[in-house]
């Protein structure tokens, strides 16, 4: 069986110009029609024959195409294209007097004037969707988030994050001073699919003569890596059919069952995390460096013409290749702002957009990082996982990047810029070279496969930081898949 999700390798391939249109406009509906028409076309018949032109020539003997069935990459390509039409209504789901009445429920005193004006602005993400504007699902978090006035002017305003910024200069100075802090952290995750969702299923396989509906539902966990350690897992909701190899570029629990009714699965684990300071510019680089980790990674981590010219004009003049990281850091810490996102699975060519565009989320500065350090011949790669505190746990994206003698080092551009806006440079530096404690890596590789491999399109093609479940062959996204984490402990050691 195909894994869908290699698919995604041909995703900058393009759309035909009818496709491509009606895609632009929104007009989903109406291309994911063409798309079908595309994929059921015959090329046995080909567009230059004498047939093709209504001329009956019985003496005339045509050559076999040598693409009988089309082109495997557009057709990829298009299967793509259309899964992703299929999702963006979820993701752009608010007209504006919905966008509007949102912000109202939040911020005191908000306007249809003040809106227009951040739309204008570029601080609300939308689209088309069937003509219409339509914004994205999480616009009024990352307004607030970024916006201090309307942070100033929420009706019910969170605690003051002073603890957490406090506990990062605590870590900080205790890396510098003693080189590294470890932590012992539990955490116990859950994936499942909705009441709703599996009704809709058991229906279906009813429907179809079937008493239950296969099930298969995979949850990240600890892999091996520099910094972790000591991993336990502890127990589970019932027996998994697959643990992955401890090295796993993705590695996964995995379980298959057959239900007749709905029901979740999960795991506690506990594991040892260690930070370790690292300054990549107190070090003499090595004057040969290695080439591995440089390459392009279809479709995001791609050499566009813009990013080449970035990179070109970032790092002109500069040889010392921290000193190349140390200004991609800078570029991407200072200049991109924070900006929740629309699913990875909907988007093309994140770096390029996020370099145009100034604005991205935790993994998409991470990828920007990790292209503009490949285009410049810095080794550089994806570590994803949990963002882990005593009060709380999160997805969270980062890089590492590669300068001999010193090895692998850390970037979190996420955090620096975090740390950027709120006037902490010193933790803005720490974030390009180390870490801290609150980590659980699970991710290494960037668009990485599962083990055992998800047949059906999943929620996230390129990481794995909540959870995946494949219903009878159909992978779940949105509302329909569940997916729940919680602090069991967190022992600073």
């Amino acid at each position: 069986m195909k894994d869908l999700n290699e698919a995604f390798v041909h995703l900058n391939v393009g759309l035909p110009d009818d496709v491509e249109r009606l895609k632009a406009a929104g007009y989903y509906k109406e291309a994911m029609a063409r798309i079908d028409e595309y994929l059921a076309e015959d090329w046995t018949e080909t567009q230059n024959s004498p047939r093709s032109q209504g001329l009956e020539m019985p003496e005339y003997e045509q050559p076999a195409n040598p693409v009988p069935h089309g082109v495997d990459a557009l057709r990829d390509a298009l299967l793509v294209q259309k899964e992703i039409m299929c999702r963006l209504p979820q993701e752009y789901c608010w007209n504006e007097a919905q966008a509007v009445a949102r912000m109202q429920g939040l911020v005191r005193d908000f306007t249809v004037e003040e809106f227009r004006q951040l739309v204008h602005d570029g601080r609300v993400d939308w689209r088309f969707v069937e003509g219409e504007k339509h914004y994205l699902d999480r616009f009024a978090e990352t307004l607030i988030a970024t916006h201090a006035d309307l942070a100033a002017r929420q009706l019910d305003p969170p605690a003051p994050a002073t603890l957490a910024r406090e506990r990062r200069r605590r870590i900080h100075d205790q890396m510098e001073r003693e080189g590294q802090a470890s932590a012992r952290i539990t955490l116990k995750t859950s994936v499942g699919m909705s009441d709703e969702a599996f009704a809709a299923a058991l229906a279906k396989a009813k429907a179809e003569g079937r008493e239950s509906v296969h099930v298969r539902a995979w949850l990240p966990i600890p892999a091996e890596c520099l910094a972790q350690s000591e991993i336990e897992l502890q127990s589970f909701t019932e027996q998994p059919g697959r643990i992955a190899d401890a090295n796993a570029p993705q590695r996964t629990v995995c379980w298959e069952a057959d239900l007749t009714e709905n029901r979740r699965f999960g795991v506690q684990y506990r594991y040892k995390t260690t930070a370790v300071y690292a300054d990549p510019l107190d070090f003499v680089p090595a004057p040969e460096q290695p080439t591995f980790d440089t390459e392009e990674q279809a479709p995001h981590i791609v050499f566009t013409p813009y990013l080449r010219a970035l990179a070109s004009q970032l790092t002109e003049g500069i040889t010392d290749p921290a000193e190349k990281a140390k200004r991609i850091y800078d570029y991407v810490t200072l200049n991109v702002r924070y900006h929740y996102q629309p699913a990875y699975f909907v988007q093309d060519c994140l770096p390029d957009r996020c370099a145009r565009d100034r604005r991205g989320d935790c993994g998409i500065m991470a990828l920007t990082f990790i292209t503009l350090c490949r285009l410049v011949g810095i080794p550089a790669r994806w570590q994803s996982g949990l963002s882990v505190s005593p009060t709380g746990v999160g997805c969270h994206d980062w890089a590492m990047f590669y300068i001999a003698p010193k090895g692998w080092m850390y970037a979190d551009c996420s955090f620096g810029a975090s740390m950027a806006r709120q006037g902490e440079e010193e933790l803005r530096r720490h974030y390009f070279g180390s870490l801290d404690t609150g980590r659980m890596v699970a991710n290494r590789a960037f668009e990485a496969p599962f083990d055992p491999p998800m047949y059906g399109f999943r929620s996230d093609p390129y990481d794995n930081q909540s959870g995946e479940c494949e219903v009878d062959g159909v992978g779940l996204y949105g509302d329909a898949l569940d997916t729940r984490k919680e602090l069991v402990d967190f022992e600073d050691l």
